[in-house]
């Protein structure tokens, strides 16, 4: 600042005898010959509309005047040129400074949040082992309790135990890879997949998962051969096991559960949608159905669960390049949508 103060004089008419000074809040620069004398100009300093300072321009000696007074309209004009700018020079600093702490406080942040999800990391997985130790031992247990009893009812004891450890299990599984995939470190094993000879396998196999249920599964493929996709095999399982577990769940007794698959409109991608003729999800309902922890009331015999099935079908779709969504009808049913990309690209 003490720079431009010193540029000042030499650019007035009377060099000899002019002197400056810029006041800035509790600052001050000014020339070493600076005195307040009658004959001077001030400009006041704006920083983001607020008069933080000015400029003054002093004579030392009156000087003779003309016909616009003792200063030319150029000195009038440099002066008031010379506060706008410095006021926009201090704008920017302030800006710029304003920006170093955020970016300072971003990176502070981040390093915590770093440090937090490390150690979200560390006790889930600890909580996983802790969990599935004793887990695997009760199912193995179980079943071989199953397999050598002669007593029928121990032995379905035993079966409802294993089925419960299994479905525990299962359960911290997948609460794993939704931790896994809020921290990006969810990865897919990603190779050419006939999708149709997979959805034939899961319809056959959700079968008794269906029956229990008392509803049917139904395979419908539109335009087939459908193109193979860019998928990894035992994630797409996974969210189909997924999805018709749910359609199971909400299905009315005797009804059917449709899955169907079929190309996109561009070509570039197969579409998959598990149906189900269930009560359907209110459209208040509908924009929370892929957050963690939120789940549709169910029918009172239903148990419940963590309610992360949904948002693990999201994480795994959108990993492969896809897009899932919902639609439904109250009293109707829904239908989930979900696509994979093709390997072979659109003609």
């Amino acid at each position: 600042m003490q720079g431009v103060v010193d540029l000042i004089p030499p650019a007035w008419q009377y060099p000899e005898v002019t002197c400056a000074r810029i006041s800035l809040r509790s600052k001050e620069f000014k020339t070493p010959n600076f005195v307040e004398t009658e004959w001077k100009q001030t400009e006041p300093i704006a920083v983001n509309g607020r008069r933080t300072g000015t400029v003054e321009v002093h004579y030392l000696e009156a000087r003779p005047f003309a016909f616009e007074g003792p200063f030319l309209k150029e000195e009038r004009d440099l002066i008031h040129g010379i506060a706008e700018r410095l006021g926009h020079i201090i704008e920017s600093r302030n800006a710029e400074a304003t920006l170093q702490k955020l970016y300072a406080r971003e990176r502070k942040l981040h390093r915590r949040l770093q440090v937090e999800m490390q150690n979200r990391i560390d006790f889930t997985r600890q909580l996983m082992h802790e969990l599935k130790t004793p887990l695997t031992s009760l199912m193995a247990t179980s079943q071989l309790l199953a397999e050598e009893t002669r007593n029928t009812k121990l032995e379905k004891l035993a079966g409802y135990v294993w089925e419960g450890a299994a479905s525990l299990n299962s359960r911290t599984d997948e609460l794993h890879d939704v931790i896994r995939g809020e921290t990006g470190r969810l990865k897919l094993d990603l190779q050419p997949l006939n999708i149709e000879r997979l959805l034939a396998s899961i319809a056959e196999e959700t079968k008794p998962l269906s029956t229990q249920h008392g509803v049917s599964i139904a395979l419908d493929v539109a335009g087939s051969p459908l193109p193979d996709v860019i998928a990894d095999h035992v994630r797409v399982r996974q969210v189909m096991f997924n999805l018709i577990n749910n359609a199971c769940q909400y299905a009315s007794s005797g009804k059917r559960i449709a899955i169907n698959a079929s190309r996109d409109r561009t070509g570039s991608a197969v579409v998959i949608e598990v149906r189900d003729y269930g009560p359907g999800i209110p459209k208040d309902k509908i924009g929370r159905i892929f957050k963690p922890g939120y789940q549709v009331p169910q029918r009172s015999e239903t148990p419940g669960g963590l309610g992360i099935g949904l948002t693990l079908c999201r994480m795994l779709v959108e990993l492969h390049g896809g897009k899932i969504w919902v639609e439904s009808t109250v009293g109707k049913g829904s239908s989930f949508f979900f696509t994979l990309p093709s390997a072979t690209p659109a003609q």
